[in-house]
């Protein structure tokens, strides 16, 4: 056998022992694998250069939502 085909053989011994919840798991593993294997297209990208200019923007809150958003997160994963 070659070296594949041991692994292959090896991985299915192990997907064996797992629950319908963790081959759920593996399988979407195996879909982004496979998924960030594909060649990458080309990305179309806009030039916005002006777009806004008539537009007096205030970004100044940023700030405070992006930390605010970061201390909703951490509240989120501590509750768990």
């Amino acid at each position: 056998m070659n070296e594949a085909a041991l692994k292959k053989h090896e991985i299915y011994g192990k997907l064996m022992r797992l629950s319908g919840q963790e081959l759920h798991s593996v399988a979407d593993f195996i879909d982004f694998v496979q998924y960030k294997k594909q060649p990458s297209r080309k990305k179309k990208v806009t030039k916005l250069q002006g777009i806004l200019a008539d537009y007096d923007l205030n970004l100044s809150g940023l700030k405070k939502i992006k930390e605010e958003s970061w201390r909703h997160l951490e509240g989120e994963f501590e509750n768990e």
